[in-house]
């Protein structure tokens, strides 16, 4: 009895082993298949999808920055110690060029948004947009429109907000002018 409760182990425990292995190779030699936007192993009408062809994900080694020196070998990187790379400090003219270029072009941004949000403000009159040709008030291209025209609004809103958010970060064209 010992002897073939020792088998019986045996074999759960090989078999145990094997599964993971025979799973791996059942999953590789699965087919792929797109439909429409869904990507599934499991299509409901596979004649109306497209198989795809899945490779084995290929690893590209990145390049390494030389700085002009010749290649080192990774025993003679790890022997050294590393030094932080020094980054040579911002001259402030710069740093005030980049954030003046920045602020103007958020300004920019912030008005051209800002007069689109108006006229679809003056256009949606209050939830009730003009009709068009063939509109009635309860025609449901007309309810449609005026949702979506609400939804562009409330878009444009957040938009707004998140522009003025980031002219908040950078400092007036006036107040960053130094005086010397």
């Amino acid at each position: 009895m010992n002897l073939s409760f020792r088998s019986v182990k045996f074999q759960w425990h090989m078999l145990l082993m094997a599964l993971p292995l025979s799973a791996g190779i059942a999953f590789a030699d699965q087919t792929v298949y797109k439909c429409g936007q869904e990507i599934t192993n499991q299509p409901n009408d596979p004649s109306q999808c497209q198989k795809l062809l899945i490779s084995k994900p290929t690893q590209i080694e990145g390049t390494r920055v030389q700085n002009g020196q010749s290649p080192k070998t990774a025993s003679t990187v790890s022997d050294k110690l590393v030094e932080p790379i020094s980054i040579p400090p911002n001259n402030p003219q710069e740093v005030h060029q980049r954030n003046t270029q920045a602020r103007t072009v958020l300004e920019d941004e912030w008005q051209k948004l800002s007069a689109r949000h108006a006229e679809m403000v003056r256009i949606f009159n209050g939830g009730q947009p003009a009709l068009q040709d063939g509109e009635t008030l309860q025609n449901p291209q007309y309810k449609r429109r005026a949702s979506e025209m609400q939804t562009q609004i409330e878009r444009m809103a957040r938009d707004l907000m998140a522009l003025k958010r980031e002219l908040s970060r950078h400092p007036s064209n006036l107040a960053s002018v130094q005086t010397k």
